[in-house]
C-alpha cells in the first residue's frame, strides 16, 4: 500500500491548474469532399463561433475543420487534443490561438507555453501548411463608463506583444483581431463586460481572416493547387 501511494505522488508532480469545467469542441466539415484543400482553426470559444461563418465564407475554396478548447497553454492536454484535431489531414492553412483560459498563468509561463506549443505544430504540420496566429481579442468591462476590464485586458496586451514576438521570430504571420474589435467594440460584444460577441462581430472577424490571412497568405488555395 505504501509502494501505491508513493507511485500515486510521482505520477502528480507536474500540478496543472484548470477550470472547474474544461471542455473542447472538434469538428471535421464536409468530410465527402476530398477535392479542396483543408483549413483548420485553433482556439477557444471565440473561434467556435465564428467558424460558421468563416466556412461559409470559405465554401466555395476549402473545408474548415475546427478544434475549440479551454485548455490553457501549459496545459498538456492541449497537445494531445491537438494531435487528433491534425491527424486526420495534412491542413494547408492552420489559423491558432491561445490566451483567453489560464488567467493564472505569469507572463514567462505563458510565453514558455507558447513557445513549446509553436514548436508542437511546426514539427507536426504538413510540409507545405500554412501557420497564422490569431491575436486575442480585447475584454470588455462590466463596469458603466469604462471600456475595457483593467486586470484581464491588461493580461491579453501583455499576451499578445509575447505572441508577436514569438510569431516574428519564427516566421508565423500574424493577424490582429484586439484591434480589429477594440475600436468598436461596445458595438460587437453581445453585452458589456462580457468576452464573447454578436453575429456582427463574429462575422467580422471572420470576414477578416478570409480576406487578410487565408487568400493574402496562400492565394494558391482559391485555385486549389500546390498549398498541399
Amino acid at each position: 500500500m505504501t509502494f501505491l501511494i508513493v507511485a500515486l505522488v510521482g505520477c502528480n508532480s507536474i500540478k496543472v491548474v484548470r477550470e472547474k469545467t474544461e471542455w473542447c469542441d472538434l469538428w471535421w466539415g464536409n468530410e465527402a469532399d476530398i477535392t479542396k484543400p483543408r483549413v483548420l482553426f485553433i482556439g477557444n470559444s471565440i473561434s467556435r463561433a465564428y467558424f460558421p461563418y468563416a466556412s461559409e465564407i470559405l465554401h466555395d475554396f476549402a473545408n474548415c475543420d475546427r478544434y475549440s478548447s479551454s485548455r490553457s497553454i501549459t496545459d498538456p492536454a492541449l497537445l494531445e487534443e491537438t494531435k487528433i484535431a491534425m491527424a486526420k489531414y495534412d491542413h494547408a492553412v492552420i489559423v491558432f490561438n491561445n490566451g483567453l483560459h489560464g488567467w493564472h498563468l505569469s507572463g514567462s509561463e505563458y510565453e514558455d507555453g507558447l513557445r513549446k506549443y509553436v514548436k508542437f505544430l511546426k514539427s507536426r504540420k504538413a510540409k507545405n501548411c500554412k501557420l497564422i496566429y490569431a491575436l486575442i481579442t480585447p475584454v470588455s468591462s462590466g463596469e458603466a463608463g469604462v471600456k475595457l476590464d483593467p486586470g484581464k485586458n491588461g493580461i491579453v496586451l501583455e499576451r499578445n506583444q509575447i505572441a508577436e514576438t514569438i510569431m516574428k521570430e519564427n516566421n508565423i504571420d500574424v493577424i490582429d483581431l484586439y484591434g480589429l474589435m477594440e475600436p468598436e467594440l461596445e458595438k460587437y460584444s453581445i453585452e458589456k463586460g462580457d468576452l464573447h460577441y454578436n453575429s456582427d462581430g463574429y462575422k467580422r472577424i471572420a470576414n477578416a481572416l478570409f480576406l487578410l490571412i487565408v487568400l493574402q497568405s496562400c492565394a494558391e488555395i482559391k485555385y486549389l493547387s500546390s498549398c498541399l
